[in-house]
This record gives structure tokens, sequence and C-alpha cells, in this order.
């Protein structure tokens, strides 16, 4: 009887508790014992700051992958289709193809490339162009409809291709916005035509949606009162607004100078800033 009992717990014990393989699997793709795939879309944190029309504010999208192993496990393709809308309709706020390119290095249109290097964090696939091996990836699309979409497939197609093979947050693309006004902006995973959706691959060709951070939403101001758009109200924006009303000297951006909030720029502005710092005023904030 006693044996039976311990045979029945022994099995109990077997079915219930995975082995230490199972345990580390992620519900995205079974094959993956290591940190999940994740994909990250997030505002570059030097783009917060909002300051006039027609600023460029780049989205980049990072990928952790590790490799449980290689020969099953390393990503030959992305297809990552995103939708984006915002709050401010009658203002200006599109992808364009200008600066969303798949030129990779080295060509005269590197600055404008989703796969540039940002800032001093180097871009995955353009640091493989670099080395001239050509392990970069043959197969790069973006699909740009011009309003509320930026569909993005590349995928591994030679032998010399290397594999996402990387670790974790690895730099694979920027989508650049060209954004008129404040706005809020939301991005999403969308449809991509005719039959697909957000997914990875793996080099057995199973495909797999792996983890995000969608929908994100960021939001772009600027500070009213920051004329010389630096980041801080301080006295070279006074100067900065008596050399634009009596000085002849460079235009600004409406909201910014206009800190009394009455529609102009005039003397009262210029009160009011100065008033802010040196005297306790109120903070301009329309």
């Amino acid at each position: 009887m006693k044996a039976i009992i311990l045979l029945t717990i022994v099995l109990v014990i077997f079915v219930l508790l995975p082995d230490h393989h199972a345990m580390g699997v992620c519900p995205q793709d079974h094959n993956d014992n290591g940190i999940c795939d994740t994909m990250y879309v997030e505002l570059y944190p030097s783009d917060t700051l909002f300051s006039k029309p027609g600023e460029l504010i780049r989205v980049p999208i990072y990928v952790t992958h590790d490799i449980y192993d290689a020969t099953i496990d390393s990503i030959p393709g992305f297809m990552i289709p995103l939708c984006f809308w915002d709050n401010n309709p009658s203002k200006y706020c599109s992808v364009s193809r200008y600066w969303n390119n798949t030129s990779v290095y080295p060509s005269p249109e590197t600055d404008r490339s989703i796969f540039r290097h940002l800032d001093g964090t180097t871009n995955w696939m353009m640091s493989l162009s670099e080395r001239g091996l050509g392990e970069e990836w043959d197969l790069r699309i973006v699909q740009l409809d011009g309003t509320y979409h930026f569909w993005f497939y590349t995928v591994a197609v030679s032998l010399q291709d290397r594999l996402f093979a990387e670790g974790s947050r690895v730099l694979l693309a920027t989508m650049t916005f060209n954004v008129q006004d404040t706005m809020t902006i939301c991005i999403d995973s969308c449809f991509f035509p005719p039959s697909d959706r957000l997914c990875f691959s793996r080099s057995d060709a199973v495909t797999y949606i792996p983890r995000h951070n969608l929908p994100y939403c960021f939001s772009l101001s600027y500070r009213v009162g920051d004329v010389t758009m630096d980041g801080v109200i301080e006295l070279a924006d006074v100067v900065y607004l008596i050399s634009y009303l009596y000085r002849d000297g460079p235009g600004l951006y409406l909201p910014l100078g206009d800190v009394n909030c009455d529609g102009i720029i005039e003397l009262g502005d210029l009160v009011f800033l100065i008033n802010y710092l040196y005297k306790a005023g109120p903070t301009p904030a329309c």
C-alpha cells in the first residue's frame, strides 16, 4: 500500500512540475528558454522637448533577444506593422518617405535611414553594413501611406546575412515623425496587407508574436517663455525677446513668446517674463 502511495506522489510531481527546460520557456515562443523576445517602441529621450513647427521626432524600435539554441532560436525575419494616431488632427503629423528609407552605410541618405546610428547608439543593421562583409540583411521594406501607417519588413535572405542573435534592447530601426505642433501621438501594432500582423520568425520558419509595450503614447509640448528653445527659462530668453521686439532680431515661434497668452507678442510678454524671473510673478503657461 505504501509503495502505491509513494509511486502516486512521484507521478504527481513529474506531471505537475515541469523540468528545468520547460520552466524557462516563453508563452510566445516555446523554444525560447531565456529572456522572452520583446519589442520596445519609445520616444527618443532627447526629443521629449518639442519647440517649433517642423520638428523631427524620433521613435526607436528596440529588440531584446537571446539565444537558447542558435540553430532554431535566431531571428531571420521581422514583420513590424505599426499604425499611429494623434489628438490634434488639424496639425501636420507624418512619417514621410524622405525621413524614413532603408538605405544603409555607405549611402548619401544614411542620415535619413531607419537603420542609422542614433546619437551614439549603434544600430544593429548599419553596424553590420559598416563591416563590409555583406552581413546586413538584403531584403528591407518600409511601406508608408503618408498618413498613419509604418509597415516595416526585413528578412535575411542570403547565406552572408547574419541572423539576429543579439542581447538586451538592441536598436533595430528608428521611425522619424515630422510634427507641426503640440499633440499626443499613440502607436500600436496593426494589420499588414494582405494577411500579416506583428511577428518575429525563427530559423525553422516558425513565426510568433513577441512581447511588446504597445500601444505606446507620448506627448509633445513646449515651455512657454523658452524662446531660445534650450529647455530652460532664463535671462537669455529675456534678451532674445527684447532683440525680437525692438532690434529686428531673429524670429520665434509664437506660442513660445506669447507668455501672457493674449495671442500676440508685445511689451506685455516681456514684462510678464521679467516678473516671472525676478519678481516671483506667475509662471508662463497657456
